[in-house]
């Protein structure tokens, strides 16, 4: 199958993102943070850790399996996870880790070998957009996780199964997901 309108749609929706205005410092809206650098802008941060390590404040339960990242605006943090027969998007508390939404977000896939959603949710505004393993694209309202639309990168656009990879480019010395 021809993947090139997935990868279109895929290529437009990030650079309609990358317009987007910096978040504030404390916001990391999507992967790789607000400027997509993996730079934090926050100070007064340990310079090393007690012992012990540092104390564990909360601890969040019940948001599945999977290798999605956080994303994180004001009050809330957000996730992907697979638990039983479904995928969920998750909207946690940053005061305590306690759920605050959950929305079903596709089915349970492992392309690649690895079990459940690997991309972090990215927040612009009051939406949530997010992309599952099997090439379901979601829009999501941030207030109560409410579907705004819902596209299949395979079923809509023609593509192909993603095939979710990692591989190293040694000369930008960035990571690519690439789809085989």
């Amino acid at each position: 199958m021809n993947n090139l309108p997935a990868l279109t749609l895929l290529t437009t929706f990030a650079s309609l993102l990358a317009g987007v205005a910096p978040a504030p410092s404390a916001d990391w809206p999507q992967w790789r943070g607000p400027n997509r650098d993996d730079l934090c802008a926050e100070t007064g941060l340990l310079k090393d850790w007690p012992a012990g390590g540092p104390p564990l404040v909360w601890q969040a339960t019940g948001i599945g399996s999977g290798f999605s990242t956080v994303s994180v605006v004001g009050d809330r943090i957000y996730t992907a996870g697979e638990k039983g027969d479904s995928g969920f998007i998750f909207a946690l508390s940053t005061a305590d880790g306690k759920q605050v939404w959950s929305t079903k977000f596709g089915k349970p896939a492992a392309p690649g070998g690895f079990v459940g959603p690997r991309a972090a949710p990215t927040v612009d505004g009051d939406l949530l957009f997010a992309i599952d393993q099997s090439g379901e694209l979601v829009c999501l309202k941030t207030t109560d996780g409410a579907e705004v639309w819902r596209k299949s990168l395979v079923k809509d656009f023609g593509g192909e199964q993603p095939n979710w990879r990692v591989l190293r480019n040694s000369k930008c010395k960035m990571w690519i997901n690439r789809t085989f």
